[in-house]
């Protein structure tokens, strides 16, 4: 099925624009650990979780809504772009602008401030960026944000290395984020283009209110369903300083590795699984049901590992005793990664069936409760508080996105092929559990490996393996073999 090839290559490229991104920003993060300590390492994420949040206004869900409406209209990809590059630019430059005017009020360290202040520059860069990225995945076109993601972050650890070596100001590692997107940025223009027959860097506010009541429920679903993520780590550094936000962090960049596999994912069948709601296909939820279980499938070995094995993990990537504090907190995520990979499709399936309204709902309200939350716990106990705020609100929200799509959650979940899978991975992680002091180094590919064969020879049925390896068309939404 030519369908599910393209799926498959897209995933390809999108698994190593993902793979490259993350890879070097974690790089980057354990070197400043280990080079500055655990103070200038709190600095360093504050600015850099700052930014993260001042590019969800930025984007303001533009990128999604962009990608989904390309794939629907692609003969009118040059003007939907310029539409939404108007407006693209407006909230890059206002976030820009507001986390320099956070810098001057807010009371940070000077070190802080600092480095709060270039990210401000880089939120600008990435936001365009991002908005061309999303106009590939318009096009089913990942191999473009391949090729850029290689070029901008290699040429990012290059720098990282040289200024590593002569140990420079930790301010000049911001400013190598900086070059970096703005060479990005240049790059990606070109490139959209040539694919669009002309370029969309144009500025037109025609049509804005229309363009405006799409880009605002899009908007609000990203910022919300985005900030609750990453409220706690700025709450710990106005509450509890550089030191707690420092130990958070260490624990969560993790979880940001981790989650490389759903964003990938849901990022590449977002354009898909568009279309074939669009075209009223009952393969939208044949897809959308084998893309849930996969994900749940993957997501227990990366559970399991991280769980079992916190404190050798930690203790490998960034050394002393410094960073003991957040063993507890990568175990506490290891459930939330967990809750992530089983409930993430389910809002994917709300997008794609025009049910974003609901969606947004759903994240305001988990936002609203994970701030509430927070205000009780982070002044208590810190950054365990925290976490244990950030499993209940991925909790409450997956349960909302599980009631909102309107999805079959028992025959999903209920699947005996996957029922079985589970359980005999949570006998997996029983007994690891009782031998938690042998290495990571060879429970994690043990790990790996014995879900990895469950999940094949048990958790999918003959059709969904032929379906996954392209070899064979849905025909009818009725249950695969197994399905519940």
């Amino acid at each position: 099925m030519a369908r599910v090839r393209r799926v498959w290559r897209n995933s390809f490229f999108a698994f190593l624009s993902q793979l490259i991104r993350l890879s070097t920003n974690f790089l980057l993060f354990v070197g400043v650990a280990r080079l500055y300590g655990i103070e200038a390492f709190g600095q360093f994420t504050t600015a850099h979780t700052l930014s993260t949040v001042f590019l969800l206004l930025a984007d303001f869900g533009f990128d999604t809504l962009v990608a989904m409406e390309i794939a629907r209209n692609r003969p009118q990809a040059r003007q939907i772009a310029r539409r939404y590059f108007s407006q693209k630019v407006v909230f890059a430059g206002a976030a820009a602008l507001g986390m320099l005017g956070l810098s001057l009020v807010q009371h940070f360290s000077w070190q802080t401030r600092t480095l709060v202040q270039i990210f401000a520059v880089y939120v600008f860069g990435a936001s365009l960026n991002n908005f061309f990225f999303a106009f590939f995945k318009g096009f089913e076109e990942f191999h473009h944000e391949t090729r850029i993601s290689f070029w901008i972050n290699g040429g990012l650890l290059g720098l990282l290395i040289l200024l590593g070596i002569v140990h420079v100001p930790i301010q000049f590692i911001a400013l190598a984020f900086v070059v970096t997107r703005l060479m990005g940025l240049f790059m990606s223009s070109g490139i959209a283009s040539r694919l669009a027959g002309g370029s969309v860097m144009r500025l037109t506010f025609d049509r804005w209110r229309e363009t405006w009541r799409s880009v605002a429920v899009f908007g609000g679903h990203f910022l919300f369903g985005s900030l609750f993520f990453v409220l706690d780590t700025i709450l710990l550094s106005f509450w509890r300083g550089d030191r707690d936000v420092g130990i958070y962090q260490a624990a969560f960049k993790i979880v940001g590795l981790s989650l490389i596999v759903p964003d990938i994912a849901i990022n590449t069948i977002i354009p898909v699984l568009a279309r074939l709601h669009a075209e009223g296909d009952e393969r939208w939820a044949i897809l959308g049901r084998l893309l849930n279980k996969m994900l749940s499938l993957v997501g227990l070995p990366i559970c399991i590992i991280l769980f079992v094995c916190p404190d050798q993990i930690i203790a490998i990537l960034y050394g002393g005793d410094d960073f003991r504090q957040a063993v507890p907190i990568l175990r506490l995520f290891a459930l939330t990664i967990y809750v992530r990979f089983a409930v993430d499709v389910y809002g994917l399936m709300m997008t794609t069936s025009q049910r974003q309204t609901v969606r947004m709902y759903i994240v305001i309200a988990g936002t609203m409760i994970n701030l509430a939350l927070n205000v009780y716990m982070i002044p208590r106990y810190g950054p365990w508080g925290a976490a244990l705020v950030s499993f209940v609100t991925n909790v409450l929200v997956g349960v909302g996105y599980v009631i909102g799509s309107r999805q079959p959650f028992l025959r999903w979940t209920g699947d005996p092929l996957y029922v079985v899978s589970f359980c005999i991975s949570l006998g997996i992680a029983i007994l690891e559990w009782n031998f938690r002091e042998v290495s990571v180094w060879l429970t994690a590919p043990l790990t790996i490996v014995l879900c990895g064969l469950i999940a094949y020879f048990i958790g999918f049925s003959r059709e969904e393996l032929k379906l996954i390896s392209a070899r064979s068309r849905p025909v009818s939404s009725a249950p695969m073999a197994g399905g519940g």
